[in-house]
């Protein structure tokens, strides 16, 4: 079964940019499930600053792992800084 788009989004966002879910089991959250992991990874690339990722790393909603397998998958088209406010 294919994963469902809305539920990409919304792990993302309650994982990088609200810390109220994990990619996995830890710090008392279930996790979610595995099958979605690449996809919510991808959906953080495409959609988040690199500074809300750096925010979720610091206060610990992901890892070091998860954090750079975000990273990697930005490309050119990708935000990857807020644009400077004039």
């Amino acid at each position: 079964m294919a994963n469902l788009p809305f539920l990409v989004s919304t792990y993302s966002r309650n994982i990088n940019i609200f810390g109220k879910e994990r990619f996995t089991a830890r710090n008392g959250f279930k996790g979610i499930p595995e099958s979605y992991h690449s996809d919510v990874a991808g959906y953080a690339a495409r959609n988040y600053y690199i500074d809300d990722l750096d925010r979720a790393l610091a206060e610990g909603w992901i890892n070091q792992q998860e954090y750079d397998n975000i990273v990697s998958r930005k490309t050119a088209e990708d935000p990857a800084y807020r644009p400077v406010v004039k």
